[in-house]
């Protein structure tokens, strides 16, 4: 499997986008003198706006926002519906995601 060719036009720096070859219309950022993909549409990313203020497994609250992170109940990282989706500080996710297996691939029998 080989890594993702992100070629550039239309770059528009005060806004902060461009049309990639690979993933279409996607925010960029600076890195050294040139312009990167941000690895992904604006598409893939859409499950952040679910992102809530506390875990809603412990109700722990954080100082700050990169202390939670939405987690997909079923483990499909495919699966954005957002009854699938509820916000988990750091350590109920990795319990969560240990004690499920969620890394295995449950579609093989």
């Amino acid at each position: 499997m080989g890594r993702k060719v992100h070629i550039l036009s239309d770059i528009d720096p005060v806004a902060r986008s461009a049309t990639c070859a690979n993933c279409g219309l996607v925010t960029i950022r600076r890195l050294n003198k040139s312009w990167r993909c941000n690895t992904g549409s604006r598409e893939s990313f859409k499950w952040k706006q679910h992102r809530k203020n506390k875990c809603e497994h412990c109700g722990f609250v954080p100082q700050h926002k990169s202390q939670l992170d939405v987690d997909h109940i079923d483990g499909n990282k495919k699966n954005n519906d957002p009854s699938n989706l509820q916000t988990l500080c750091a350590n109920c996710h990795r319990l969560k995601t240990h004690l499920n297996r969620d890394w295995e691939d449950k579609t093989v029998l």
